[in-house]
């Protein structure tokens, strides 16, 4: 433009400039007015410069010969105030030229018919830069073929070739902006934000458009979608603010806005870029005065020419490629669309030495960005975070919120799960328990009860000494085997018994040893084999004594079976159903090792534990005891029946006192044993109780039985001799007058001593 053009313009306040060939041009010379006023502020940056970018174009290319030579580029360029009605008023101008007129029936007054002024033809359109103002001056322009290039309307739906097919834009769409604020918000490590639109096509079709590729590609979910109205009142915008300020997360806000509302509104900013740096020599805003539209024309000087039809240019204008005066191309898809090229800025308020925005990237198909030249809220370099939920900590699954697909809570795999993938827990097999951080399984530990364990060195500590004694018992009979004492304790039930007393002790040191299909075995028969042998052993006594005074009181003859032959052969048939039972057992189920881990496995599975140890269960062990707690208390009935028989003559009241004594140590061990069933120590419990009690057991017999005698033949050999001998009769005759009260006897009677060696 010449100097004298602008002297024009400047004083005018016209801008329109005269050429063979005319274009449009549509600027937001002003924004949008406030409530029932069209324009306000001027524009300076986003209309002036823009307007001033066309018309140095226009000087360029008149200047040039070679361009169009002999053809000069003219312009018509209106203010759209911002505001799309406002702007299809004023573009209606553009195609007056277009529009015939019937004059046919009107005349002046002398006759001759009027002289109508068209307006200058415009073949193509500069602008608008709202999307929304695109959109409507699109719809008049299509109808008069006029090709229509945008410099900043962005919006998506300006790419449907059929209803817009006049329509191009040196900008991208905002498909191509969403995709650059997507990248952003990932290179950000963002997954929750927030999106502000203005009211209208371009905010509205950008938020859509971010939010549909946003769910394509996942990992992306938005918090709240918010709109600034049209017409926003005073205060909308804290209250905006304060609603987005409601999801705390969500501390990322993807903006769709226009210049008006984004100028209230501060952060990272997506623009297209840049291709130019304007310089004028002189502002156009001096000349301008707010809240009026910018529009009039200089005096056009009507010139032919030919004048370029709509498709022809169009067809000119779509395939072109050219570098622009940046080095920046100039092209055009199929859809009118260019190529998307953005420059990303942050405005840094608290940037001391250059505050403003600052461009930190760009973008051409994908994002190259410099953390490190971004700064936030005071001087702050760190990206802030905008995350729904943090990452769960290993050995959290994430219990997803319904409908929001970043959001989640982390719940802890708890009990024996590790966390199987990033939903889901999984119990541990029942051989294993989760590591520390519950991310895997690791093998449960595997014990047994040890020799140093307390709960092993005091039962054998007891057996020990009881082997001992029993030793000493049995050494001392086999020494003193022919003196009346041991003769007169019958011998070989004694010997029998003493077996069985010494393999009570025995099964102790089996009970603790390490599990073995050999140790398994020798625990099935001598577990119950030892308390067989002794209370059968026992019982065939006490059912000796009382079947002789029994028989005593019925007749002189004695009864059947009590010599030392039958007696044996007794105890060993009694024996033999113990022996028979467990065989049978072995047939069954043959003997095995097991690894328990249900048995000592507490919530906390850092103490799961798995125990070593025989198929043996508590059911088992019960059934194993069982035959010899019936001979135990078949032998404490017969010691009650007998209770009456002189204590001088035969053991029955010893064995009466072992048998009561025994009772009540099982009757202790029952509920031990069975009360201890969910304690962490189950097993070393049960073992120490079980194995006590036979010990304790075993130790009554033969405290009660044998020690008295053992005392007198080693401390008093003088009572060790030989007594006379009586008859059956007289036996029974002495046991009887024995059973008399004392107020029945005479005084000075004599006292019957009894035959001791049936």
């Amino acid at each position: 433009m010449s100097t004298r053009d602008r002297k024009t313009l400047h004083s005018e306040l016209k801008y329109c400039i005269p050429g063979d060939i005319t274009l449009g041009g549509l600027f937001p010379i002003h924004a949008r007015g406030p409530h029932g006023v069209n324009c306000g502020e001027l524009k300076k940056e986003k209309g002036i410069h823009r307007m001033e970018a066309m018309l140095y174009a226009l000087d360029q290319i008149n200047s040039d010969p070679e361009l169009l030579p002999n053809i000069t580029l003219g312009a018509r360029i209106l203010d759209t105030c911002s505001r799309d009605t406002y702007a299809l008023e004023q573009s209606l101008t553009f195609v007056q030229a277009l529009i015939q007129k019937d004059t046919s029936d009107i005349r002046c007054s002398n006759g001759e018919p009027p002289i109508i002024r068209k307006p200058e033809r415009v073949v193509g359109v500069i602008g608008a830069s709202a999307s929304s103002v695109s959109i409507m001056v699109a719809n008049i322009l299509r109808l008069f073929e006029i090709p229509q290039v945008s410099y900043a309307s962005t919006a998506p739906e300006l790419s449907d070739n059929n209803r817009y097919d006049y329509f191009s834009r040196v900008v991208p769409p905002d498909s191509y902006q969403a995709q650059a604020m997507l990248d952003i918000v990932k290179a950000m490590g963002w997954n929750y934000v927030s999106t502000l639109a203005s009211e209208g096509n371009y905010g509205e079709s950008g938020v859509d458009a971010f939010m549909q590729i946003s769910r394509e590609a996942g990992g992306v979910c938005i918090a709240q979608s918010v709109k600034i109205p049209r017409e926003p009142t005073a205060g909308e915008f804290d209250k905006i603010i304060k609603r987005l300020m409601e999801t705390s997360n969500a501390r990322g806000v993807i903006i769709f806005a226009n210049e008006d509302d984004i100028n209230r509104l501060a952060g990272v900013g997506i623009d297209l870029k840049r291709s130019c740096k304007v310089k004028p020599t002189q502002s156009y805003s001096e000349v301008i005065p707010a809240g009026s539209p910018a529009l009039c024309c200089f005096p056009l000087k009507w010139r032919c020419h030919m004048w370029p039809h709509g498709d022809e240019l169009l067809k000119v204008t779509r395939p072109v490629c050219l570098a622009g005066s940046a080095g920046t191309s100039v092209l055009f898809n199929e859809n009118g669309d260019a190529p998307g090229r953005y420059d990303i800025f942050q405005f840094q308020m608290t940037n001391h030495s250059h505050p403003g925005y600052h461009v930190i990237g760009q973008w051409t198909n994908n994002l190259r960005i410099n953390v490190r030249r971004m700064q936030w809220s005071g001087g702050d370099r760190s990206v802030p975070e905008s995350i729904c939920s943090f990452p769960c900590n290993p050995g959290e699954r994430k219990k997803m919120v319904k409908g929001v697909p970043c959001c989640w809570h982390c719940e802890l795999c708890d009990g024996y799960q590790y966390q199987l993938d990033e939903f889901n827990c999984e119990t541990c097999p029942s051989d294993m328990r989760p590591v520390p951080n519950r991310t895997a399984c690791r093998p449960t530990p595997i014990i047994k009860l040890e020799w140093n364990s307390p709960w092993a060195l005091v039962p054998a500590s007891l057996a020990m000494l009881g082997i001992l004694a029993t030793s000493a018992v049995v050494i001392t009979f086999i020494r003193f085997n022919d003196t009346p004492i041991v003769r007169a304790s019958g011998r070989e039930l004694s010997y029998v018994l003493l077996t069985g007393i010494f393999l009570i002790y025995l099964i102790t040191f089996l009970m603790i040893a390490e599990p073995g299909v050999v140790v398994c075995a020798f625990r099935r028969l001598l577990l119950g084999l030892g308390m067989a042998i002794t209370y059968s052993a026992m019982l065939t006594k006490t059912n000796r004594i009382y079947r002789i005074f029994e028989q005593g009181k019925r007749s002189v003859t004695p009864p059947k079976f009590i010599s030392p032959t039958s007696q044996l052969v007794i105890t060993f048939i009694l024996v033999c159903v113990q022996v028979l039972g467990v065989f049978v057992w072995f047939g069954v189920v043959p003997p095995h090792t097991i690894i328990d881990y249900d048995e000592l496995r507490p919530p906390n599975p850092d103490l799961a534990r798995g125990i070593l140890k025989c198929d043996m269960s508590d059911l088992s062990i019960i059934c194993c005891l069982s035959y010899s707690i019936v001979l135990m208390v078949t032998c404490t009935v017969y010691a009650v029946k007998s209770r009456g028989v002189p204590e001088t003559f035969n053991e029955a009241k010893p064995i009466g006192f072992t048998m009561y004594t025994t009772c009540i140590v099982w009757l202790a061990f029952v509920p031990i044993f069975f009360g201890t069933a969910q304690s962490t120590e189950k097993l070393f419990i049960q073992t120490a109780t079980l194995t006590v009690s036979m010990s304790l057991s075993a130790s009554v017999s033969l405290g009660m039985l044998y020690m008295p005698k053992v005392y007198v033949i080693v401390f008093h050999p003088e009572q060790n001799v030989q007594k006379r001998k009586r008859s059956f009769k007289a036996v029974v005759q002495a046991a009887t007058l024995s059973q008399k009260s004392p107020s029945d006897k005479q005084n000075g009677e004599t006292r019957i001593e009894p035959d001791r060696t049936q």
